[in-house]
């Protein structure tokens, strides 16, 4: 009864109390309190700092129908733009703190965020925090506020769910925030411009969960040894996960990168990793082999690999096949390749032959999965050197369609690709087994 109660908003919520005894009993079990600026107001969001005082007496008369209850969530979204809201902030906190709430959210993102200085968020109270206090919190997003720890500051014992969004602190302070949550199983911390390292130096044994957006950082480094799951957005930089072994899945978008530069620094951030998703909008492809690189990527089983060729590097297209070197035990290869008309059967750079006799087969890998195809000579002698090397292949697709990027092709403009069909064919005639189930698109 409860869970269908909770997930009603606070007037509908009161209103069915009235139904029946029944009904008004689970007013005492932990309630779910939501309040949504525009909606307590009914106005839309950009006039909603108009309300402020009004949203603030709502939320106040609500809270004190529930003095001395258990509240298992509280959730307030209001724009932050008078500094009125910052004594009822602390009480509302203060609440949730004694109400003993698990699920604690504070939006305070105003509607224009970009143009708001990081000066005028709101500072969130950890001098209200006590041992006894917070030992209740599992979950928490914070968003448009500050984080400036005190010294008193003993750590969310059992926080298992963070989401920092628009927070303004330092790197050291966030570090030293997450350190003592050691209890912590998923994190987010999204546009947050930290601009400085993020090392966290305590261990988070039970975190499985690790996404990082847009936040302007020079190095990440975590203790997590469980990690199953990394999700990174934004400019190129040193990872350190080392440490997480049973990590299954990363999921890598770089604004620009030079490719075997990038290669490195995975292999020494993210050994462990299985499956591999990469993206590099603005790259740079060199005349690099990593031909005495001992790294390799031990466990990686699948590689999704989106490349935007630029015209100035269609002659190195086949220098990426040197990646496969690293990972011994690849069995399901994607590769999309977008770009503009420069490759359509640009006839440039180096042959398969250039590779010698240094490249291992690929003993393991079944799948091959090739998008973008324009029949450049650099694609061409990828797709021919992989099939060569590939004796376990099963199923190959070569599709002349530009699949990824599809932004740069309005749709169905894009025209098919007759000569690079017809060239796949023919090149893959005499080398191709006939075990392998073939897809020429």
């Amino acid at each position: 009864m409860y869970t269908i109660m909770s997930k009603l908003p606070p007037k509908e919520f009161a209103r069915t109390n009235v139904l029946s005894s029944k009904l008004r009993c689970t007013r005492s079990v932990c309630p779910r309190l939501s309040f949504n600026g525009v909606e307590v107001c009914k106005c839309n969001k950009t006039s909603l700092h108009q309300h402020t005082g009004g949203f603030i007496h709502e939320v106040n008369a609500i809270l004190q129908k529930h003095h001395g209850m258990v509240i298992e969530t509280l959730e307030v979204r209001i724009d932050f733009v008078h500094s009125i809201l910052i004594r009822h902030l602390n009480n509302w906190v203060s609440f949730a703190l004694s109400a003993r709430t698990k699920n604690l959210t504070l939006d305070l993102k105003p509607a224009k965020w970009l143009s708001w200085n990081y000066i005028d968020k709101y500072v969130f109270p950890f001098e209200l925090l006590d041992n006894e206090r917070i030992s209740h919190l599992q979950q928490m997003q914070l968003s448009f506020v500050t984080l400036k720890p005190s010294s008193q500051y003993r750590g969310f014992p059992n926080l298992k769910k963070l989401h920092l969004q628009l927070v303004h602190a330092s790197a050291k302070d966030i570090g030293h925030v997450l350190s003592h949550c050691c209890n912590l199983e998923w994190l987010c911390i999204d546009r947050c411009n930290l601009n400085d390292e993020l090392v966290v130096n305590g261990p988070l044994t039970h975190l499985f969960y690790l996404r990082i957006d847009r936040c302007s950082l020079t190095k990440v480094e975590f203790h997590a040894v469980n990690l199953a799951t990394f999700v990174y957005d934004g400019s190129f930089l040193p990872v350190g996960l080392r440490h997480s072994l049973k990590l299954q899945s990363a999921n890598i978008k770089l604004d620009e990168g030079v490719f075997h530069h990038v290669i490195i620094s995975l292999l020494k951030g993210l050994p462990n990793v299985q499956n591999l998703t990469l993206r590099i909008g603005f790259l740079h492809l060199e005349k690099q082999w990593l031909r005495d690189n001992p790294l390799k990527f031990s466990r990686l089983k699948n590689l999704q690999l989106f490349m935007f060729i630029y015209g100035r590097d269609v002659e190195n297209i086949l220098c990426s096949v040197s990646i496969l070197r690293s990972m011994p035990f690849i069995e399901d290869l994607e590769v999309h390749f977008t770009g503009n008309h420069w490759h359509w059967l640009a006839d440039v750079g180096p042959r398969r032959k250039d590779f010698g006799g240094q490249y291992c087969k690929y003993d393991h890998l079944k799948n091959l999965w090739i998008t973008g195809f324009k029949g450049a000579r650099g694609q061409l002698e990828f797709l021919l050197h992989v099939v060569e090397n590939a004796p376990a292949l099963e199923v190959l697709t070569v599709d002349t369609h530009q699949r990824a990027g599809t932004e740069h092709w309005p749709k169905g403009s894009e025209p098919r690709f007759k000569e690079a069909k017809e060239m796949t064919v023919t090149s893959l005639s005499t080398i191709i087994p006939q075990t392998v189930d073939l897809h020429v698109i």
